[in-house]
């Protein structure tokens, strides 16, 4: 009989982003208070069918299903260092989280798979962590969820008090650009970088009303110069809308965050705008 588990693997999005130093790895070094939403993909990892991954969803287009997909590299590399066999291992993922959108689907599809095998296989938190953080930078952020504060690369992830519950509406552009992070943080490192202490001055905060104003992304500098009619759209939905918009991690998605109860009013402004509207919520660990 084949074993089956299935887990929600939700979407994030960033309160705060800066990015304050280059590192002697090549990577940067960050400060973002990283927030989950009620969106969330659904995840079923199946031993004893055919290894691979299978998706479906509205989203379902330009999700990897070669080795490259991280929710399939999360299960061979925790099999390796449990001494498992991966040959079995088959994903599927119905994906509700647009993909390459800044809203971290992929590492949080990675992070439900490590969880699902993670009592079948005996695997440590140690070990988790350590596939996690082997795989990419959001990863060990998804282990956790709710409200936190990412440093180093992202993987340094400490909990803070979960923010009140709010509205979240995100606008999807029709597309996005190959290699995009590594694009976004190369055109970062030809402007100054953040001094820090926005992430700081958060996390000391009581966890009360929060607004897209009070978003601070780095990556503002630069993605309206590097993806094609986001800067169009972005005026347009802050006209329509009649309030700030701010972008998702590293893009392109945009999104706006409020009173919950002014969601629908906010994605209902939107209609017409050339986007696709998802109206969603802050979320806290069960």
């Amino acid at each position: 009989m084949a074993d089956v588990l299935t887990r929600h693997a939700p979407a994030k999005t960033n309160l705060v982003l800066e990015v304050t130093a280059m590192r002697d790895d090549g990577y940067h070094e960050i400060d973002t208070i990283l927030q989950e939403l009620e969106l969330a993909d659904e995840v079923e990892v199946r031993l004893g069918g055919r290894k691979g991954v299978s998706v479906e969803g509205r989203f379902a287009g330009g999700v990897p299903l070669d080795g490259s997909n991280l929710a399939l590299r999360a299960a061979s590399e925790l099999a390796k260092r449990c001494g498992r066999p991966s040959e079995q291992v088959a994903i599927h993922l119905v994906k509700h989280i647009p993909p390459a959108g800044g809203l971290g689907g992929g590492a949080s599809d990675a992070a439900a798979v490590l969880r699902v095998r993670q009592g079948p296989w005996r695997a440590t938190e140690t070990d988790v962590l350590a596939v996690a953080n082997s795989i990419g930078s959001d990863e060990a952020f998804f282990l956790r969820g709710g409200t936190a504060r990412g440093r180093g690369r992202g993987e340094l992830v400490q909990a803070l008090p979960a923010l009140s519950k709010h509205g979240v509406v995100l606008f999807v552009p029709p597309g996005t650009i190959e290699r995009k992070t590594a694009r976004m943080f190369s055109a970062l490192n030809r402007q100054p970088l953040d001094p820090g202490g926005v992430a700081e001055v958060f996390s000391e905060r009581a966890a009360g009303p929060f607004a897209s104003c009070d978003v601070h992304n780095a990556f503002e500098r630069v993605a309206f110069d590097i993806f094609d009619g986001l800067y169009a759209l972005w005026l347009d939905l802050e006209q329509r809308v009649g309030d700030a918009v701010r972008l998702c991690g590293a893009g392109p998605t945009l999104f706006w965050i409020g009173p919950l109860d002014d969601a629908e009013k906010v994605a209902a402004a939107a209609a017409g705008a050339d986007c696709q509207v998802i109206v969603t919520a802050t979320a806290s660990p069960p």
